[in-house]
């Protein structure tokens, strides 16, 4: 048997004790991505509304939603990638991860084409079976087809963007995203200034999903220069593993897709285009909170991966509690704030003031608390290796979701957004029996002090802002600017009051605060295994 070269089983051992480093730099990479993307949409979401109406908008939010169908789940298995890049980084296992890699990727190009071909032949058929009116039809079924031959591409490349990831310079992927941003932003106003419409755009955003991939290739190979994707890796051997972890994560994501596009097509059909419009806008002002997130949990997949793939499964209590503890704080606050305030918001920033956005703001912020541990739990059950429950939640989220459109004319317009919140609630409640059967020393008990600390916090927060927003002067003959000025005064009492009601209330005690200051103040150095 001939023995395995040092550079495969070189082990880090000392990986674990950088996971926390690398977590806390990646997610601040992470939320300046996020905030490049908030401040672009900030800027082209009024201008796309004043350009195209509200009906207009609706309709590019119903090609978004098409075009994350069209990625087949590529966000799971980039996900189960990134996992497997991570772990070798742990055990040293790169020909292993090369072979899974290489296979997966074949598989989601030979998926992309069966797939998309269809749909480039049918485009304008499935816009008209959407509810798209006719006066957005051809753009969006050129729009379509678009998408369709980008998405191919995109979706065989995810693999390098895995890459960037699993290595644990996530902070390079956010760059080339945040620069992307920008451009693309840019790029979309300048087509809306000069006439052109839908189809423009989906250029520009195609465009943009080309050379980010382009941009993650160039640099995998001096990120992680023991992984490849080349087609002599391709082998039967990494089938059952692939079907099983990776394929069960690709379905997962799929499922979350449609999840997620079957209100929005729902509304569309029932409801109208201006219908569509109100909850796109609703859902745009909770996506600033969506994308922390998401700079979070990403380096928690990575680091909880490297973490089990080194055996040291003790450190998973104290990562899935200090998990909790962030996404906790990370989300009952600016809830709280977007719940109250979230209509000055809108206002102020798009001049629309649809009696409806009230509600749907509010059931919206209920769903997306549910649904932030919903995926905080999913992603510390993937990190043990299982597929199965988080597949049942998405299944259960399905399900609710479906049986509420069929009875949508007897709920109503709110009570079928209500039902929309319900399907995340019961998402939650599975992947709180998922934790249960997957880490023994989960106890929901540990985790209600923080609960309550939190709660307080966010409570006496809000209730400050709004006792600022009564300062504001109400003689103001614009709506808009009334609206502008109180947001701002939301936003000073948020930042004046957030420390010293976390640390009233004990939320955040003082070694936390000295860590949080350090992740700022320091880079901590994630270097090669092989290496270290």
């Amino acid at each position: 048997m001939p023995v395995a070269s040092t550079q495969e089983t070189t082990v880090d051992h000392t990986a674990p004790h950088r996971v926390a480093g690398s977590i806390g730099k990646n997610t601040i990479f992470g939320i300046i991505a996020s905030a490049f993307q908030v401040g672009t949409r900030f800027v082209t979401v009024p201008v796309v509304i004043t350009h195209l109406g509200l009906d207009g908008y609706g309709i590019w939010a119903i090609i978004m939603t098409a075009a994350a169908y069209m990625r087949f789940g590529s966000m799971g298995i980039k996900s189960a990638f990134q996992k497997y890049v991570a772990e070798s980084t742990g055990n040293g296992e790169y020909e292993k991860t090369n072979e899974l890699l290489s296979t997966g990727c074949a598989a989601m190009f030979v998926l992309s084409l069966l797939g998309l071909v269809p749909v480039c032949f049918f485009s304008r058929q499935l816009a008209k079976a959407a509810g798209v009116p006719s006066e957005f039809l051809t753009s969006t079924a050129r729009s379509i087809l678009v998408l369709a031959l980008t998405m191919v591409i995109a979706n065989t490349g995810a693999a390098y963007e895995a890459i960037v990831m699993g290595g644990h310079r996530i902070d390079l992927a956010r760059k080339f995203n945040s620069a992307l941003t920008v451009a693309e932003a840019v790029a979309i106003i300048s087509v809306l200034h000069y006439g052109y419409g839908l189809f423009a755009m989906t250029l520009v955003m195609a465009a943009s999903e080309l050379v980010f991939i382009g941009c993650c290739y160039a640099v995998s190979h001096r990120v992680a220069p023991q992984v490849h994707v080349a087609i002599r890796f391709v082998t039967k051997r990494a089938a059952p593993e692939l079907t099983r972890f990776a394929g069960s994560y690709q379905l997962v994501s799929v499922l979350q897709i449609l999840s997620g596009a079957i209100p929005q097509i729902a509304i569309l059909r029932v409801f109208g285009a201006e219908a569509s419009g109100v909850v796109a806008l609703a859902s745009r002002l909770l996506s600033p909170m969506t994308m922390c997130q998401s700079a979070f949990l990403v380096p928690i997949l990575s680091g909880g991966a490297m973490i089990y793939a080194t055996g040291v499964r003790e450190r998973m209590h104290n990562l899935l509690a200090k998990a909790y503890k962030v996404m906790l704080g990370a989300t009952l606050i600016p809830l709280g704030l977007v719940a109250t305030f979230g209509t000055y918001a809108i206002q102020a920033w798009t001049g629309q003031s649809d009696p409806r956005l009230g509600g749907v703001i509010w059931l919206g912020c209920l769903g997306a608390l549910f649904q932030s541990f919903s995926l905080l739990f999913l992603v510390l059950y993937r990190v043990s290796g299982k597929a199965l429950l988080d597949i049942v939640r998405e299944s259960l989220r399905i399900a609710t979701t479906v049986l509420v459109i069929a009875f949508a004319h007897a709920l109503g317009f709110y009570g079928v957004i209500g039902g929309f919140a319900l399907a995340e609630l019961a998402g939650l409640l599975c992947m709180i029996f998922a934790m249960f059967s997957t880490f023994e020393t989960f106890q929901a008990k540990t985790l209600l002090p923080d609960t309550v600390r939190l709660a307080l916090a966010a409570v006496g927060i809000v209730v400050f802002a709004a006792f600022a927003v009564h300062f504001v002067p109400f003689y103001s003959a614009n709506p808009r600017l009334l609206a502008a000025l109180r947001v701002g005064a939301v936003g000073i009492a948020a930042l004046i009051s957030v420390y010293p009601f976390l640390h009233l209330t004990g939320a955040l005690s003082s070694a936390e605060a000295r860590s949080i200051v350090a992740v700022f103040k320091t880079r901590t150095a994630v270097t090669d295994p092989t290496t270290a």
